[in-house]
């Protein structure tokens, strides 16, 4: 694995910048649109979900893994797990994780120090 890419995010404010970067990122922009849309919805999902349900900052990585892209997204909050919303009304958010599982090849979440991730990977061919 070779993590090519990071970004720490302290506040919402700041996924805008995160947003921008990864869409115009040189290992996204070569993606399939398919690929390259889903990249960016699952990291921003990831990352807004780590800020309002973790506890800042919110570290995002990009890795390369064999034939994959990996998207690992870190906070301080390793006593809590991610969880994946139940039924709700359309605009009431929290569908970030079912996002991820739809979106992404693989999703998955591990503790590890003080801080848990969520990861998500997605074919770069």
């Amino acid at each position: 694995m070779r993590e090519v890419r990071s970004w720490t995010l302290s506040t919402l404010d700041e996924l805008t910048g995160l947003r921008a970067a990864v869409r115009d990122d040189p290992l996204v922009r070569p993606l399939p649109a398919e690929t390259s849309d889903a990249v960016l919805l699952v990291t921003t999902e990831l990352a807004t979900n780590a800020l309002r349900h973790g506890a800042p900052p919110a570290v995002v990585r990009v890795a390369l893994l064999d034939e994959l892209l990996l998207v690992d997204v870190a906070d301080q909050d390793p006593g809590s797990r991610p969880v994946v919303a139940g039924t709700r009304a359309p605009g009431a958010g929290g569908f970030g994780l079912r996002l991820a599982y739809r979106l992404a090849t693989d999703v998955g979440w591990y503790r590890i120090g003080g801080s848990k991730h969520v990861w998500a990977t997605f074919a770069r061919s």
